[in-house]
């Protein structure tokens, strides 16, 4: 996947998904569908913990100021609100 890819699939999110973007939450975003997971008072570790479980060489970049992480060989999406970039 190229960034161009990423960033085109998460402007084509819903509003509603859109709006409900909150650092207290990790959002995966898959192509048929979006999912999240509570993240409230995460540290930078726990983060970046779990970009290792999804991703073996991430790629990172920003959607609307929120950190993406996105894989060269995957469908997944990462949107991680909480972590500093």
């Amino acid at each position: 996947m190229t960034e161009e890819n990423v960033q085109q699939r998460l402007q084509n999110l819903p509003t509603a998904i859109l709006n409900a973007i909150h650092s207290d939450f990790v959002f995966l975003v898959w192509p048929k569908k979006v999912q999240h997971f509570p993240a409230r008072n995460w540290r930078q570790a726990q983060f970046k913990k779990t970009i290792s479980d999804y991703f073996t060489t991430p790629i990172y970049t920003t959607f609307q100021n929120y950190l993406v992480v996105f894989e060269k060989n995957s469908d997944l999406i990462l949107i991680l609100p909480g972590m500093e970039q």
